[in-house]
Formats: C-alpha cells, sequence, structure tokens
C-alpha cells in the first residue's frame, strides 16, 4: 500500500513548493494522481495544488492561450477557447487521452510532468510551441517546452512547480492536426506525430513536427520543418512529401519492446507524417485530429 505520513494543501504556486521543500522526507506534488495511483511515488508526502490557483484555462488580452496545469483534460474537450485554437487541434488530441472518467481527473500538468515519452498532449503543444511557465517560491521562469523533458520520467523542475503552458496567439490561425496511434483506444500510445502548419498566400511560412513515444522525450522533428518552411504548397510533390516523412522517421529513435517494434514504430511516424501534411494542405483545410487507431 502507498503509506503516505502527511497531505498537504498548497493555495498559491508559491506556498506549494515552500511545502514541498519543507521536508521531512520526499514530497511529491499532486492534482488528478491518475499517475500515482497505478504507480506509488517513492515518497513521504504530497502537496495538492488544486487549491492553488492554476487551473484555469483563458485567452491572454494579446491572443496567447494558457492552460492552467491544474486543469483537467478533459476541460480542454469542451472549452471554448481551446475548441477554437488552431481549429480545435490541442481539444482533440485531450479527447484522445483515455477514457473520460480518466480525462475528468487527470490534468495537462500532470501529463506532462509525468514526462513519459508517449505524454499524450506533449506532441500538440511542441507543435504549437507552447512555453511552460515554472514557479519557485521567490519568481517564476518561462522557457519553451523544447527544453521541459530531459529523460524518461525526468523534467527541469526538480522541486519546482509547473504553473501552466501557454501557446502564442501567432499559432491560433495554424492548421494542425495529429495521430495517436495505439493498439486500443485507452491503451497508450506506440506512436505520435502532429503536424503545424502557418500556411499565408500559398506558402509554408512556419513548419512544426512534433513526434512522441519515439524517442527518450517528446521531441520535434527538425530538419524535416526545415525541408517544408518555406515551400510552395503547389511545388510540394509526391516525392517532396515523401522526403520530408523519410527525414521526419529518421530523426526519431525508437525502442523495441513488447508493444512494437522499432522497425515499426519509425515506418509509422513516415506514414503518419506524410499523411498529415497532405490532409493539412489538402482544399478542405480540416484541422481536426485523426482518432486512435
Amino acid at each position: 500500500m502507498w503509506k503516505l505520513q502527511e497531505y498537504r494543501i498548497a493555495t498559491n504556486p508559491a506556498e506549494a513548493v515552500a511545502l514541498m521543500r519543507k521536508g521531512p522526507g520526499k514530497g511529491a506534488y499532486i492534482a488528478g494522481g491518475t499517475d500515482m495511483l497505478l504507480e506509488h511515488p517513492a515518497c513521504d508526502f504530497v502537496v495538492d495544488i488544486n487549491r492553488a490557483g492554476i487551473g484555469d484555462v483563458a485567452r491572454t488580452p494579446g491572443g496567447d492561450l494558457f492552460l492552467g496545469a491544474a486543469a483537467t483534460l478533459q476541460e480542454l474537450v469542451g472549452n471554448e477557447f481551446v475548441t477554437g485554437f488552431a481549429g480545435g487541434a490541442v481539444s482533440m488530441a485531450a479527447s484522445q487521452c483515455g477514457n473520460r472518467p480518466v480525462r475528468s481527473t487527470a490534468t495537462v500538468g500532470g501529463n506532462l510532468c509525468n514526462a513519459l515519452p508517449s505524454a499524450d498532449m506533449a506532441p500538440v503543444l511542441l507543435a504549437l510551441d507552447a512555453t511552460c511557465y515554472i514557479a519557485d517560491e521567490d519568481y517564476q521562469e518561462s522557457l519553451p517546452l523544447t527544453d521541459f523533458f530531459v529523460g524518461p520520467r525526468l523534467t527541469v523542475l526538480e522541486d519546482r512547480l509547473l504553473v501552466g503552458v501557454a501557446l502564442p496567439g501567432e499559432c491560433a490561425g495554424w492548421r494542425c492536426a495529429s495521430h495517436k496511434l495505439t493498439r486500443t483506444a485507452e491503451d497508450i500510445s506506440l506512436v505520435q506525430v502532429a503536424v503545424a502548419l502557418g500556411v499565408d498566400d500559398g506558402r509554408i511560412q512556419e513548419a512544426r513536427i512534433a513526434l512522441g513515444a519515439v524517442a527518450p522525450v517528446p521531441m520535434r522533428a527538425s530538419l524535416a520543418e526545415t525541408m517544408l518552411t518555406g515551400q510552395e504548397i503547389a511545388a510540394i510533390t509526391p516525392d517532396v512529401m515523401g522526403d520530408v516523412a523519410a527525414i521526419a522517421a529518421g530523426e526519431c529513435d525508437p525502442l523495441d519492446d513488447h508493444r512494437a517494434s522499432a522497425e515499426y514504430r519509425r515506418d509509422m511516424v513516415s506514414v503518419l507524417t506524410r499523411r498529415l501534411v497532405t490532409r493539412i494542405l489538402s482544399d478542405d483545410g480540416d484541422n481536426s485530429q485523426d482518432g486512435a487507431a
């Protein structure tokens, strides 16, 4: 059994960090707790952050979309600010995370801070240039989500607190789509691909390709992105699309395990990248997410 010595409740981010550092023993932050219930962490106490004021979902005056770390995944599914951003790609990604009871408890921050290579929300947030906001006792800092993950189940946080993530307002009009490839609808992903393109005047001005479950951490396929950036849509032939997909597959570093081989995962990165870029650039402009397959 999970034998906790103390359950602490924080009313703001600075207090949460102070309670974490207070000791004695080892602590952990808790919000939804879905991962903790599956695999009890080796800790002596927890700090509950549900009352710390970090559960809001909002659009800033500058047009950025802010997702509080304690916001549930189910809230992202139906929140009007989220469904209206980048064609609803973030809300669609959230809708593919487990089942509704899990989504009603699991949080954005928990999904990211658990730092699994297959973290469901990481690829779409990476593709939309997310920035992390991190609280210490006396100050708050920001850094790109690309720098947040340092290894499997490891982040830059240490004992600090993730307050939330923000997506820049200029990404609101991007075309974005993602796909989570799984064995069953509620299983963790075998492969994840998210593509976001900023298109203007028939040309790809910005390109992002993010991958999950195919490297030690969620990652961006930067070389494949570079190949797409600046391309006129009319000039993107099937051969160009194939090259972009092959480069993305070459950038990842998947593992062999009982769920899928590394070769299969790499092949699926190529297939999904090609499909998503093709669909985004199609005439219908549909930005929705493919369902789990």
